[in-house]
Parts: C-alpha cells; sequence; structure tokens
C-alpha cells in the first residue's frame, strides 16, 4: 500500500512535464482486421509459454535511472500481476486495482496491487503481502510463477514485477480495503491484447509511454502501462502478438504566444 506513495511522486513528475510540452494521444499503428481479438489459451497458459513468458521478463530493458538517489529512489517495492482465469481455467484476464479517491495524491489512478518492501522480506513475499492488505485476496490463492526484472523509474522506488496465477477466480471473493483501494477489476488478455487498446501518451521531450484504454473510465498508463505493455510482449507468443509496432515520434506543433488563451 505505502507504494501508491510512490506510484504518485512519478504521476506527479509526468504531470508537471505535461504542463510544458504539449502532447496527445496516438493509437497503435499495428491494423488487424478482425473485430474480435483471438488466441489458443492452450498455449498461452502451457507451462512451454510460462517459462517462455519468464525467460523474456527478466531479459526485458529496465526502465528510468536512479537520478540524485534521493530517499524514494533509494526504496524497493513489489508489484503483483495476476493472471487469472475462471472456473474451468479459461478466459485469463489481468488483476487491477484502483486508488481511493480520498487519496491525497492521484486519486482513482489504476495500478496493480503491491507496495514497499519490509526489511528481511523478499519481493514475492512483499506483493503477496501487500496484496492480502489492499484487497484481501490470501496468499494461498496465487501460484507463483516468477519474478521479472527490477526497473528504476526516477522519483520513486525501485520495483519487481511478481507473476503469478489465481485460478477460479471471482471478484467477490476480494475484500478491499476502502482506505486505500476504491475497486478491483480483472480485464481480459483478449481486449488489452487487441491492438484498438493499445494508445500511446507522447510528450515534446520525446518521451511517450503506453496507455491502454479498455473502457471510458478505464486508463492504464505511467508505471502500470509500462508494465502491462512489458508483460503482454513477453507473454503473448509471437504469433499471437499485436502490438509490436512503436509508435513514431511525430513533432508537436507549435503554438505562437499570441494564439494561447
Amino acid at each position: 500500500m505505502r507504494l501508491h506513495k510512490s506510484l504518485a511522486l512519478l504521476y506527479e513528475n509526468i504531470s508537471q512535464h505535461s504542463k510544458r510540452f504539449y502532447h496527445k494521444t496516438l493509437t497503435n499503428t499495428c491494423q488487424h482486421t478482425n473485430t474480435e481479438y483471438a488466441f489458443d489459451e492452450d498455449v498461452l497458459l502451457s507451462k512451454e509459454n510460462q517459462q517462455r513468458c519468464l525467460e523474456k521478463m527478466k531479459a526485458a530493458a529496465p526502465m528510468g535511472l536512479r537520478l540524485r538517489g534521493n530517499q524514494s529512489e533509494m526504496k524497493f517495492a513489489a508489484v503483483l500481476i495476476a493472471i487469472c482465469t475462471d472456473e474451468n481455467g479459461r478466459n485469463p484476464s489481468i488483476l487491477y486495482t484502483r486508488r481511493a479517491r480520498t487519496l491525497r495524491r492521484h486519486m482513482r489512478q489504476i495500478s496493480f496491487p503491491g507496495g514497499i518492501q519490509d526489511e528481511n522480506e523478499d519481493f514475492i513475499t512483499c506483493a503477496l503481502r501487500e496484496t492480502e492488505e489492499e484487497i484481501g485476496l490470501p496468499r494461498s490463492r496465487v501460484e507463483i510463477w516468477g519474478t521479472g526484472n527490477l526497473i528504476k523509474p526516477p522519483h520513486t522506488a525501485a520495483i519487481m514485477p511478481v507473476i503469478g496465477a489465481v485460478k477460479n477466480f471471482r471478484e467477490s471473493e476480494l475484500n478491499l480495503n476502502v482506505d486505500e483501494v476504491e475497486e478491483a477489476f480483472a480485464v481480459p488478455i483478449s481486449r488489452l491484447a487487441h491492438p484498438q487498446t493499445l494508445h500511446y501518451t507522447q510528450f515534446q521531450s520525446g518521451y511517450s509511454g503506453p496507455v491502454f484504454i479498455v473502457d471510458v473510465d478505464k486508463k492504464i498508463w505511467g508505471i502500470t502501462g509500462f508494465l502491462t505493455n512489458t508483460f503482454l510482449n513477453c507473454f503473448l507468443p509471437p504469433e499471437m502478438n499485436y502490438l509490436k509496432n512503436r509508435v513514431k515520434y511525430i513533432r508537436p506543433l507549435k503554438i505562437d504566444a499570441g494564439d494561447k488563451k
């Protein structure tokens, strides 16, 4: 739960940059003619694909750099990327939370369950403990696959993604800590993996980040968008992955001072 404060610092830093830069959201340039995204779930949920996913996650390029070694950057955290399946072991989805609207900063942002690592605590234990504290999902319900690569975004704790599976998942089994979390929900991978869901936010500085728009009020961006994009590109076999195209840099329009209102 303490990761929420660290994530808030990063979102605030991005927001401050957005005030200085004109930016636009761009859709993925990859075109897919089918209206429904379909994949072979037997392949996707196989042990072979699980191993391939973990190997790619560990080899993924780290995000960001340490800056001045401030107090936030000296901490470590873990988040849980939970792959949920229904009572038949089908329809895989990813579990997300939404920050409570009563929080002081960046209320209602979407994130993964997780938080700051306690002393003498490993990343997997941290992710499971924080998940149970935030949404009431017992750690015994999570089948751990493994961990990814430590990412080090500026102005916040270094974050380790922990990947696990939750079988026979029902949102009704969760017990939310309403002081921290407003809601928890699972998004089907078939929805996340569709090219029309993936967008990008691009700033004049050249920075661009993935944004998954899965509903009118469900926009997954920032660290959560980055981790979602990284995970999907590792989890989806090449023949099922339509998210591979990268957005091209487009020079923003310059606006004269006289045109500004």
